[in-house]
Formats: structure tokens, C-alpha cells, sequence
């Protein structure tokens, strides 16, 4: 199906931009939440929703301060405040129970979500996730947050994305795909980059993960510079028993980079919770 057009839902004054396969429908099917990083937008999952409509209710948002959605009015909004507001859009829309992706940065908000609210978290997904910063030694912490701002405040988006957005594409990314993820990364407004920073600057995934009961999965890139493949590994560790799989020659957005092999395995995991544990670690 074609991209799902926009609409807004008012969160206290506040309009959040969705795309929803189901507006102003019930077809019963399970929610499927997905959650762009730092340089993303809803647009990031276009290849999902084409694939995966048939089979999942599929929700994305424009994080609050990105696309049409309105930012924080507080400057430094903790990864609860994300969380508490994806809750909200979630309830408004009759999406209570669902399926929740975290993409990058996301992965924080997704799992502070599967955190806070268990009874509505059918399962988590780490996708090509952050850890965060808090967990870091004081000094190493506050040097990360200082680079990390100045890069964004400095370079702007679209410089940022032509330098900086292609290095963490994979390889073999067919041109056509790494230039609309690079047309992505330069419409994300710099202060609700600086504002994510922030919140990774206070979030620590690892302090998160014990508080994470419903099946998990973790994807990883094998290309992935922002992500390793380590992070995987540290990160299905700390969320326990866990499913994780690696695909091949992905960068930072396997999502677009590899979307046939990136759905299958949204499909496979959210289609087979209750029916038993996963397997361990593949390679696709």
C-alpha cells in the first residue's frame, strides 16, 4: 500500500504527527509500532508499510519536534517524557496493546516504553539501537553530549547528512535508497536532534533492560558504524532470554537498506510470540 497520509493527534495542546493503516477502522490485526531515530521521520518506514499492511495494524510517528509533529516546551525532556507521550498517542488512536520498533535513538524510547508499560507491550524490538550515555564514566559522558551537539549546531542537518548520514549506509545500499535516506536525515530540525542528544545524555538502556518482561528482539548490522554488531550482542544480553539477528551488509537502516530481509524478521517474531522461546543469534 501507498504511505498512509499524515494526521495529527492532540496530546495536551500539543499535535503529534501520525501515519496509522487504520484510521477510523478495526480490523483486529496486531499493532505494529514503529519508532525513527535521530535523522529519521515516519517516512523511514515507507518500505514497512508497503510490506506488512496486510498482516499488522502500522503505526509511526513523527517523534515530538520532527515533521509535522510540535516539539517539547521543556528544553531537556527525559526518555519517560517520549514514552508517557507515545502512550498517549497510543490510547488516543485505540492502539493499546502493540508490537513497539525503536529505531537508533528510538530504541531508548521504545524500551522506556516496554518499561513503563508492560501491560501494553506485546513485544520490543532493538533495532540497530543506542544505549545512551548515561551509563558512561562522568567525564567520557559529558564529552560525548558537548561533540554530539556542537556536530549537530555546527554542520546543520544537510550537511550533517551529505558528511556524516551516508558514512553509516551499508555498502551495497542501492543509490536510490541511500539518496531518500539522505533527503530524511536533512529535513530533521536541528533542536529536536539536540533535544534526543539530551535525552540520551540521561538515558542508560542497560539500567532499563532488567525492567523489560515481553519478548524481545534485536537486529542488528553487520556494516552498522553506529551500532555494531557488539551493541547487539550487549544489548540482547541485558534483555535477557531474546531473539537477535544480524543482516548482512546493512548499515544504520536496514529497515531501507535491506527492507525484504529487515520485514521478514518483523514478521516472523511478532507473528510468533506465544508460540514458544526463539532461537538464539542468526545471520541472514
Amino acid at each position: 500500500m501507498a504511505l498512509p497520509e499524515l494526521m495529527t493527534v492532540d496530546i495536551g495542546g500539543t499535535p503529534i504527527a501520525i501515519r496509522d493503516t487504520e484510521t477510523g477502522k478495526t480490523s483486529g490485526k496486531p499493532c505494529l509500532v514503529l519508532l525513527h531515530g535521530l535523522g529519521g521521520s515516519s517516512q523511514t518506514w515507507a518500505f514497512q508499510f508497503r510490506a506488512l499492511a496486510e498482516e499488522f495494524r502500522i503505526i509511526a510517528w513523527d517523534m515530538p519536534g520532527y515533521g509535522a509533529s510540535g516539539g517539547f516546551v521543556r528544553e531537556n525532556p527525559t526518555v519517560e517524557h517520549y514514552a508517557h507521550t507515545l502512550s498517549a498517542v497510543l490510547d488516543t488512536i485505540g492502539a493499546v496493546r502493540a508490537h513497539i520498533v525503536g529505531q537508533s535513538v528510538a530504541a531508548l524510547i521504545g524500551a522506556a516504553y516496554a518499561a513503563e508499560y508492560p501491560d501494553q507491550s506485546l513485544s520490543y524490538t532493538f533495532c540497530q539501537g543506542l544505549t545512551g550515555l548515561a551509563g558512561l564514566p562522568d567525564a567520557e559522558r559529558a564529552e560525548q553530549r558537548r561533540s554530539r551537539l556542537e556536530t549537530f549546531r555546527d554542520m546543520g542537518a544537510e550537511r550533517f547528512a551529505e558528511e556524516r548520514g551516508r558514512k553509516v549506509l551499508g555498502p551495497n545500499t542501492m543509490p536510490m535508497v541511500a539518496e531518500l535516506a539522505v533527503t530524511i536525515m536533512k529535513r530533521a530540525p536541528v533542536d529536536a536532534m539536540c533535544q534526543a542528544v539530551e535525552m540520551m545524555a540521561q538515558t542508560d538502556f542497560f539500567a532499563l533492560a532488567p525492567r523489560i518482561h515481553c519478548p524481545s528482539l534485536v537486529i542488528a548490522g553487520s556494516e552498522d558504524p553506529a551500532s555494531p554488531v557488539a551493541t547487539g550482542e550487549a544489548a540482547r544480553a541485558a534483555l535477557g532470554e531474546g531473539q537477535m539477528e544480524i543482516i548482512d551488509g546493512a548499515g544504520h537502516y536496514g529497515c531501507m537498506e535491506n527492507p525484504a530481509a529487515f520485514n521478514a524478521l518483523l514478521s516472523g517474531f511478532a507473528g510468533a510470540i506465544g508460540s514458544g522461546p526463539p532461537a538464539a543469534i542468526r545471520r541472514l
